[in-house]
């Protein structure tokens, strides 16, 4: 399977060409892309990989949770579609919908089979939004959802995530139980699937939840929360915003019926990229709620979800360009990378009297995603201290710290940096 995603990236169109096929600006020079030496270790490959972005040199961003840091080819290709747009607008006959810049009306069928293979769907499944919140709130209105039905979630989602089916709970009365999840983190994946089966009744039309969730980064049994929905009945709906990119996503071995992402985040592509995978067995259970001209296409998959009007075409260059530099990588190694890098952040906090992590111990559970405070100080103080040190984090509050997001552009030494600062402050109590 990556070798045949590995083939189809690299016969995708250039970016500027993917809308048509008005001749490239010779004026625009692109910069060499970062292509791995594949015989290379980890250490050197993502040393290689640091000096392709643009965070300054002596600074480590780890606040990916929030939004990825772009490499430079991705800039490049974002920058570059804004600028050939720009110039070559009026060559536009604007004779088809595919070929016109506009991106809320176009089908971009070469851009949506690439995200699919990504993920393991077809092209026809993928309909390319905005971000994860947009796909969300496109199921959630979808649906034909009627006082008492239910939806079966945590509370320990994303509010972009979990705030579609809270409208509806006000707007037409159905019933949103949102499980308290860090009980059920302390004991085991097992506890959670429980939780939900508990939670269940024949009321219960969907069961929504984050494949890995935002605030502490706890990867929840997916493949089988999917089972146990589709087993009742429920459509699964997962919120993916936190796992694309971090760890390699298969949604057909997953088993869900609509999942939904944010490639700003760990696929470091633009800000305002989002795809939305939809399970072509269940696309005629959801309503268009976002209509342009094809809000009633049913020839063409998800298509019809993808009506929002004139958008950025540049920003799917720049999606394309990520999709090529995470593919030039791959993810397995990437996976890999990012979970030695929280396996040493984790370890090395076990170590330091009075820091503690909020995020579970299970390693089931775990990602890339740390969230940990020192006793004594506060959330903001431990993250004003780290970025003394050039190191950035997301405070969170005084009960749980600040998280730390460990990906590509994250190295060991600024493990040991974080480290550093955390055991100073857990034994002076302050920055």
């Amino acid at each position: 399977m990556a070798q045949s995603r590995r083939r189809f990236l690299s016969n995708l169109a250039v970016p500027g060409l993917l809308v048509g096929a008005a001749p490239a600006l010779t004026a625009l020079t692109r910069l060499a892309p970062f292509v791995p030496d594949a015989q290379a270790d980890d250490a050197s490959v993502f040393a290689e990989a640091r000096g392709h972005f643009l965070i300054p040199a002596g600074v480590a961003y780890g606040n990916t949770g929030t939004l990825g840091a772009c490499p430079r080819e991705v800039v490049d290709a974002l920058t570059q579609g804004i600028r050939r747009l720009e110039t070559e607008l009026a060559a536009w006959p604007y004779e088809q919908a595919d070929g016109e810049p506009l991106t809320g009306y176009q089908r971009l069928d070469v851009v949506r089979a690439a995200a699919g293979r990504f993920v393991n769907a077809s092209g026809s499944e993928i309909a390319l939004t905005q971000n994860a919140t947009m796909g969300m709130n496109f199921l959630a209105n979808g649906l034909d959802l009627a006082a008492g039905d239910e939806v079966v979630s945590t509370d320990q989602e994303h509010g972009g995530g979990i705030s579609p089916w809270r409208l509806l709970a006000k707007r037409r009365g159905i019933v949103v139980k949102e499980l308290p999840l860090e009980p059920l983190l302390a004991e085991s994946p097992e506890a959670i699937v429980r939780s939900f089966r508990a939670a269940m009744t024949p009321r219960t039309k969907v069961v929504m939840f984050s494949h890995i969730t935002s605030g502490l980064g706890a990867m929840l049994p997916t493949r089988e929360l999917c089972t146990l929905a589709r087993d009742r009945g429920a459509l699964a709906i997962v919120d993916g915003a936190q796992a694309v990119g971090q760890i390699q996503v298969d949604v057909r071995a997953l088993g869900c019926d609509a999942y939904v992402g944010s490639p700003h985040k760990w696929m470091m592509a633009p800000k305002g990229t989002g795809f939305m995978f939809m399970r072509k067995e269940v696309q005629e259970r959801f309503w268009t709620t976002l209509a342009s001209y094809q809000w009633d296409n049913r020839e063409d998959g998800a298509f019809r979800f993808m009506q929002y009007g004139t958008g950025s075409l540049s920003v799917i260059d720049g999606l394309v360009a990520a999709l090529q530099f995470i593919e030039r990588i791959g993810m397995p190694r990437i996976e890999r990378w990012d979970a030695m890098l929280t396996k040493r952040l984790r370890e090395g906090l076990a170590k330091i009297p009075g820091a503690r992590v909020a995020s579970p111990a299970d390693p089931r559970l775990a990602a890339a995603i740390t969230t940990f405070r020192v006793e004594g100080v506060t959330a903001k103080a431990l993250q004003d201290a780290l970025w003394e040190r050039q190191i950035r984090v997301r405070a969170q509050n005084d009960a749980r710290g600040v998280r730390l997001s460990a990906h590509i552009y994250v190295g060991p030494a600024d493990i040991d940096t974080v480290l550093s600062v955390t055991d100073r402050l857990a034994r002076t109590g302050r920055g």
